[in-house]
């Protein structure tokens, strides 16, 4: 798979699928309550703020009108209901949301989620995330590297539709940017709500991903993390 480091947002996404290629749109998922510390479920029965089920349906009108479309997301509430949003703002009145592991912590970058999820909560979040991001590893994560692939395939092999939606995590789509070299990240620069990747395929030369950020106005601004 190409890359590239140009962030593109959906306006571009829109015109490629107006040329008829396939995408596969990897995002996080929109905005949620803050995450209590001692929650050690890391906040799967979490839903959206109003200001979230808004910037989602957004993000979708701006995709308006496509209906060759499968939307799929991690198990968790927060990413159901940002796949589900994003599908109204695009026009689909009852639209169908697949659970999928691979988009969540049972995906391809955890060995063991539980533990990592308790060794965050004791060295913190941002140190645990920017550490394995830094360096490749971490206890009971799997290296990026081969994490990165294998999620990326994943990706091309689910789009059989001219366009997947896809809605994760922020580690996640951290992972994956950083493993392909494309991006870095630090907890001034992180991953913003509806910030992701696009992978978009063209018959004569395949995949390319760019990082993606929705031209949403409140979503332009580099975010800073917040748990």
């Amino acid at each position: 798979m190409q890359t590239s480091s140009d962030t593109i947002d959906l306006d571009h996404i829109r015109t490629a699928l107006d040329q008829g290629r396939r995408v596969a749109l990897f995002i996080r998922h929109s905005e949620r309550p803050e995450i209590r510390s001692d929650d050690k479920e890391f906040g799967r029965h979490l839903g959206l703020t109003p200001r979230g089920v808004e910037l989602a349906r957004e993000a979708g009108r701006r995709l308006a009108g496509f209906s060759d479309v499968r939307f799929s997301a991690s198990p968790m509430t927060r990413c159901r209901l940002t796949a589900q949003h994003f599908a109204e703002g695009m026009g689909f009145e009852a639209p169908v949301v697949e659970d999928a592991d691979p988009l969540g912590v049972r995906g391809f970058y955890y060995d063991d989620p539980y533990a990592v999820q308790d060794l965050m909560r004791r060295q913190g979040y941002m140190a645990y995330m920017l550490d394995y991001l830094r360096n490749g590893v971490a206890p009971y994560s799997r290296p990026i590297g081969p994490a990165t692939e294998q999620t990326a395939e994943w990706l091309k092999s689910q789009t059989t539709a001219q366009l997947g939606v896809y809605v994760s995590h922020d580690i996640f789509i951290a992972a994956f940017l950083t493993g392909l070299k494309i991006k870095t990240f630090s907890a001034e620069n992180w991953v913003g709500f509806l910030h992701g990747a696009a992978l978009i395929h063209t018959p004569a030369s395949g995949w390319l991903c760019h990082p993606c950020v929705p031209d949403l106005a409140e979503l332009r601004n580099p975010p800073h993390f917040v748990h």
